[in-house]
C-alpha cells in the first residue's frame, strides 16, 4: 500500500485505485473482489440469539411466554461432536423459539427472539 499522494501505481497502467483509511493514514490501494463483496459487520441484537455454529439442537430450556434472567440456559447445540450451551446475554421474556429439539440448524439461524 502507499500513502496517497496521486501517484500511479508501480505496475504503469492506468488503474483505478480506491483510499483506505487505518488510524487516521489515507492510503491508495487497490481491494480485491473478495473484500468488495464481503458481509458489512452489524451491531449485535442482544434480543435475538443466532447459532455461532451449524449443528443439532439436542436440549431447549425455553418457550415462548417464560420469563429469563441474564446468564440462564436458552438450548444445548452439538456440533463437531461437541455439545455447545448457549445463555441469554440480558434479562427479559421469550417472544419466539424458532427451533425444536432434533433440528439441524445451520451458522446464524436465529433460535430464540425476546424482548
Amino acid at each position: 500500500m502507499k500513502k496517497a499522494k496521486n501517484q500511479e501505481p508501480e505496475c504503469g497502467k492506468k488503474v483505478r485505485c480506491k483510499s483506505l483509511i487505518i488510524h487516521g493514514e489515507k492510503y491508495m490501494t487497490l481491494y480485491t473482489r473478495k473484500f468488495e463483496n464481503r458481509k458489512k459487520w452489524q451491531q449485535p441484537d442482544h434480543k435475538k440469539i443466532s447459532s455461532i455454529l451449524p449443528g443439532t439442537v439436542i436440549q431447549l430450556f425455553v418457550k415462548p411466554g417464560d420469563e429469563v434472567m441474564a446468564e440462564d440456559k436458552i438450548f444445548i447445540l452439538e456440533a463437531m461432536k461437541m455439545r455447545n450451551t448457549y445463555y441469554f446475554p440480558v434479562s427479559g421474556r421469550i417472544k419466539q423459539v424458532n427451533a425444536k429439539v432434533g433440528d439441524k440448524i445451520p451458522k446464524g439461524f436465529l433460535v430464540v427472539e425476546y424482548e
